[in-house]
């Protein structure tokens, strides 16, 4: 099982690496262009220009960053149909090991690069934004949600509870995506709309099965809301959300390793 995750991650990181370096990269030079020594190089007449071109950097960076996130679910569900339904498949699945931990590998490997993504916009958030007036206003406000309801936030566990959440609704997605790969598969035919088909169907009763489960569990905003009862709400209800992203991966997960034992076509 091991050696399973380590030759996924290997072939994964070949083909994220670059991505990452390149963001990093750009995150520092937004945050060059957010510094006074940056604002002092333009006059009180023409201010604004170096208004717009730290926020069309910082719109670009956003921008970059959900390409990146967008590009590592890709590369992710192309490596699983090269190692699995492709060719290289008849030598994955002589494997002495089962399907399910050839599933399961994949899982835990985008699990982590979903976790790396989550780290990755931490980091950048804090390049760009530590110590100026946005996170300043915005501590604030956690900070009087805390006191006005009578509650203790924990900046640390907030971060990473939020994050651990996105890192889950990131790997439902990759999983889903293995998810569409293997019913496509069993098809001769129109495999790619078959694919298509199957994760809008299964996105979409997904959300309809998280919309249930969240009733279940007593997640409801409450009506008319203000912005302190939104934080509130949001800070409760990310824990349960994150159980109902873990119990949606493990039922893609047996699903898919179902498929992969019965149901494997390689033509």
């Amino acid at each position: 099982m091991l050696n399973l995750i380590y030759y996924d991650l290997k072939a994964t990181i070949k083909r994220l690496w670059g991505y990452i370096v390149l963001i990093c990269i750009f995150a520092f030079f937004v945050r060059f262009l957010w510094s006074d020594a940056f604002m002092a190089a333009f006059g009180n007449s023409d201010f604004y220009i170096g208004s717009i071109i730290k926020f069309a950097a910082a719109g670009f960076l956003g921008a970059l960053g959900f390409l990146t996130a967008i590009v590592a679910i890709v590369r992710q569900a192309q490596w699983f149909d090269e190692n699995i339904l492709s060719p290289q498949g008849q030598f994955t699945n002589m494997l002495p090991v089962s399907s399910f931990e050839i599933v399961l590998s994949k899982i835990i490997v985008s699990l982590f690069w979903s976790i790396i993504i989550v780290l990755m916009a931490i980091g950048v958030v804090s390049v760009v934004m530590v110590q100026t007036e946005i996170f300043e206003t915005l501590v604030r406000a956690i900070t009087d949600v805390s006191i006005n309801n009578n509650i203790h936030i924990s900046m640390p566990r907030l971060i990473i509870s939020v994050g651990f959440y996105i890192a889950t609704a990131i790997t439902v997605i990759v999983t889903l995506c293995f998810l569409s790969q293997m019913i496509g598969q069993m098809s001769n035919s129109f495999r790619n709309c078959i694919i298509l088909i199957s994760f809008v169907v299964i996105f979409a009763l997904s959300i309809l099965f998280q919309y249930m489960a969240a009733k279940v569990m007593g997640i409801a905003l409450p009506a008319g809301a203000d912005p302190n009862q939104l934080i509130a709400f949001a800070i409760s209800s990310t824990a349960k959300y994150t159980l109902i992203n873990i119990f949606t991966v493990l039922v893609y997960w047996l699903v898919t390793s179902y498929i992969l034992k019965n149901h494997l076509n390689l033509l």
